[in-house]
């Protein structure tokens, strides 16, 4: 047998007893989870004040941002703006980018049609192939003429050998130059 002093039984404390009304259950943690959420809220931290629940921080959170939104830092609105500016700089740029690249294309896609129009022998009386003529004309720049360009055939299909070379070469050339200027415009 054991002694009374060394007895496993708890006998109940008078404080505990007293501090068992509904007020005070509050104070003790809850041992049931579907209790927990309302316990949470009016448990009293160290501090004295009752702790906060997530929602409650959520909406502390919330609140900070909006003042952090409305303070009159100059420096971070400085940052806001330059980070903005680069922004709208790289956008800029990606579009510069892309025009170029796509003039560049059609440029050499008007070469291409303009000198299979001019390989199948396509009546240059009608206006559709007259338009295509005279855009590849004015993409080949002179320097790429049919009738000027960079080497001149003479004799039989002297035409359309011209036209496939310097032609050709235009084509290949606005296609290099756009990709290159691409290269380069892109951020």
């Amino acid at each position: 047998m054991t002694s009374p002093a060394s007895s496993t039984t708890t006998t109940p404390d008078p404080k505990a007893a007293a501090s068992s009304t509904p007020a005070a259950s509050t104070t003790a943690p809850a041992s049931n989870p579907a209790t927990s959420a309302t316990s949470a809220t009016a448990r009293p931290t160290s501090s004295g004040t009752p702790a906060a629940t997530p929602g409650d921080r959520a909406s502390v959170k919330a609140d900070a941002a909006v003042a952090a939104r409305r303070s009159p830092d100059l420096r971070a609105g400085a940052r806001r703006a330059a980070t903005l500016t680069g922004a709208g700089v790289r956008r800029l740029r990606t579009l510069l980018g892309e025009g170029v690249w796509i003039v560049c294309l059609l440029a050499a896609a008007a070469l291409l049609l303009g000198t299979a129009l001019v390989v199948v022998g396509a009546n240059t009386h009608n206006a559709l192939v007259q338009y295509v003529l005279r855009a590849a004309d004015w993409a080949d720049l002179g320097v790429f003429s049919r009738t000027a360009g960079i080497k001149q055939f003479t004799g039989d299909g002297a035409a359309v050998k011209n036209a496939l070379t310097n032609w050709g070469l235009g084509a290949v050339a606005w296609l290099v130059v756009g990709r290159v200027a691409r290269r380069v415009l892109t951020p």
